[in-house]
């Protein structure tokens, strides 16, 4: 006897070949070994510590005379911090970062108001491109933050 293969063969070969992929891809998901847990066992402290940073941002955001970044094409990016800021109610630290490499970023853990509000990162320290110029300070016992994108070109 010879077999005869029509459409209605088609479709019930089209929906079991479906049903068995829609199958493999929900077994692989429900069962393979990768692990969904929380980033960090410290997840409740760290969600704290964020939101002491959002505080910071929004103090910040408040403020009335903001620290100013210009960018000085010959010498460099060039932070200044309003005139009441001074070594004896400030302290600070800014980090420049860089998103697609790690060696281009530029950190300084404090920031020195002795010589004045002014803070220069010189052009030889600086690679064209996209940087995120991140300024942490406290005045006061207060916390502030503030993020800064800046393209140097």
């Amino acid at each position: 006897m010879k077999f005869k293969f029509t459409w209605a063969h088609g479709i019930i070969i089209a929906l079991a070949s479906f049903i068995i992929f829609i199958s493999y891809m929900v077994f692989t998901i429900e069962f393979s070994k990768n692990s969904f847990d929380l980033v960090t066992d410290d997840y409740y402290e760290d969600e704290i510590y964020f939101q002491k940073e959002i505080d910071a941002i929004e103090r910040a955001q408040k403020l009335a005379e903001k620290p100013q970044v210009s960018i000085l094409e010959s010498q460099g990016i060039k932070i200044t911090f309003p005139k009441d800021f001074n070594s004896l109610n400030t302290t600070g630290r800014f980090q420049l970062f860089r998103a697609n490499s790690k060696d281009l970023d530029i950190n300084k853990k404090s920031l020195d108001f002795e010589t004045g509000n002014s803070i220069l990162i010189p052009v030889k320290l600086l690679v064209k491109g996209n940087y995120v110029l991140k300024l942490y300070w406290e005045k006061d016992k207060d916390k502030y933050q503030m993020e800064i994108p800046i393209v140097w070109k």
